[in-house]
C-alpha cells in the first residue's frame, strides 16, 4: 500500500510539474509571440511619422515661402517704394508777394495731370523709353519728362526725380528742374533782386552759371477749391451736360452745368472746374486758373431743343459762336484727338 500511495503520490506531483511547465513554456510562446508585435509598433509609428513628415513638408515650405514673401512687400512698400503713380502737392511763394501757391502733380502710367485751383492741365509723362529702361541724364540721374500744354502753349519740363523718407517719417518725392522752364535759368546778367526772391522762395542747386530749382513733393489729393453759391436759382433746361465737337478744333470739349451753381469743363489737355449763374440770357462763369489767377467769363446762351449756342462779345461784336449738342456723359471725350478720329470712321 505505500508503494501504492507514492506511486500516486508520484504521479500525481508529475501532471502537475507538467502542467507548471506547460503554463510556462505557453507564456515563454506568449512572451516570443508579443514580442514582434511589440517590436513592431515602433517600425509602424516611424512609418507614420515619416509619411507625416513627407506629407507636412510642403505646406511648411510654402507658408514659409508665403510668409517671406509678405514680409519683402511690407518692408519694400515701408522703406523702398519707389512707385511714382499717385498724387503729390507741394506749395511755393509767389514772387511778387508772400502769398501760398498750392500744386499737385497726378501720376497715372503715361498721364501727368498738374492741377492749380480749378484748372487742370493734362498731359503725357515718359520715366522711360520705347524699350523699357529708365531715363536717365548724363550723370545717370532718374529723368523724367512732362509734356504739358499751359495757356495754349507746349512745354516740355524735364526733372530729376527722387524718393525720401518711409510711410513711418512721410515719403516725399524731390524734382530738381533741369529744364528750367519753371524758373528760367539764372544767369549772370538776370536781376539780382529776382534771383534772391527765387532762391528764397524754394532749394535750389548751382552748377555753373545756371540754377536748378528743387521742389519737394509729399501725397496729396487734388482740390479744386470750388466753393457752392449759397443761394442759386438753375436754369433747368440749361442744367445737364453739353458736347462741342467742330472740324475747327482738334480737341472737343464737354461742359457741364451742375444744379448747385457749379460746372465743370472737360476736354483732352484741360480740365475745368468753377461757378456760374445765369440772368437774361448771359451765363456768368467763375474760376481759379494757375497761379491763383481769378477769372469771370460772361457767355451768351441760347436753348433749342437738344441745341446750345454759346456765344461771346467783345465792345456790342460776337466774336466767338460754338454750337453744342447735350450729351449724357461728360467724360466721353477726354482721350486723345487720335482716338476720337478714329471713333468717327
Amino acid at each position: 500500500m505505500a508503494e501504492d500511495e507514492k506511486l500516486i503520490d508520484d504521479t500525481t506531483d508529475a501532471p502537475g510539474e507538467t502542467d507548471a511547465a506547460v503554463m510556462d513554456v505557453q507564456t515563454d510562446d506568449n512572451m516570443d509571440a508579443a514580442e514582434p508585435s511589440a517590436a513592431e509598433e515602433p517600425v509602424s509609428g516611424e512609418a507614420a511619422a515619416t509619411k507625416r513628415k513627407k506629407y507636412h513638408a510642403p505646406l511648411y515650405i510654402a507658408a514659409c515661402i508665403f510668409l517671406a514673401a509678405i514680409l519683402f512687400f511690407c518692408v519694400k512698400q515701408c522703406f523702398f517704394n519707389t512707385d511714382i503713380n499717385g498724387t503729390w502737392g507741394f506749395t511755393v511763394k509767389r514772387l511778387s508777394n508772400n502769398e501760398d501757391m498750392t500744386f499737385n502733380l497726378s501720376f497715372e502710367d503715361s498721364t501727368a495731370r498738374l492741377q492749380s485751383c480749378g484748372t487742370v492741365y493734362i498731359g503725357r509723362l515718359s520715366i522711360a523709353d520705347e524699350n523699357g529702361a529708365m531715363l536717365t541724364d548724363d550723370e545717370g540721374n532718374p529723368l523724367m519728362s512732362l509734356n504739358l500744354n499751359l495757356g495754349g502753349k507746349p512745354f516740355v519740363y524735364k526733372f530729376n526725380y527722387e524718393f525720401t523718407g518711409n510711410v513711418f517719417t512721410g515719403r516725399s518725392l524731390r524734382l530738381t528742374d533741369v529744364s528750367g522752364l519753371f524758373y528760367e535759368a539764372d544767369t549772370k546778367d538776370s536781376d539780382p533782386e529776382l534771383v534772391k526772391k527765387r532762391k528764397q522762395n524754394t532749394e535750389f542747386v548751382q552748377k555753373g552759371d545756371k540754377t536748378y530749382y528743387i521742389w519737394t513733393l509729399t501725397p496729396s489729393a487734388e482740390d479744386y477749391n470750388v466753393k457752392k453759391p449759397d443761394s442759386f436759382k438753375p436754369d433747368k433746361q440749361l442744367t445737364g451736360s453739353w458736347l462741342y465737337k467742330s472740324e475747327m478744333t482738334a480737341f472737343p470739349y464737354t461742359i457741364s452745368f451742375n444744379e448747385d451753381g457749379t460746372f465743370e469743363q472737360h476736354s483732352y489737355e484741360l480740365e475745368i472746374y468753377g461757378t456760374y449763374s445765369v440772368k437774361n440770357g448771359i451765363c456768368t462763369m467763375n474760376y481759379m486758373e494757375l497761379g491763383n489767377t481769378e477769372r469771370e467769363v460772361q457767355i451768351n446762351y441760347k436753348l433749342s431743343g437738344n441745341k446750345l449756342t454759346l456765344s461771346q462779345e467783345y465792345e456790342g461784336t460776337v466774336i466767338n459762336t460754338s454750337e453744342l449738342t447735350r450729351t449724357d456723359d461728360k467724360y466721353a471725350f477726354r482721350d486723345s484727338a487720335e482716338n476720337d478720329d478714329s471713333s468717327e470712321e
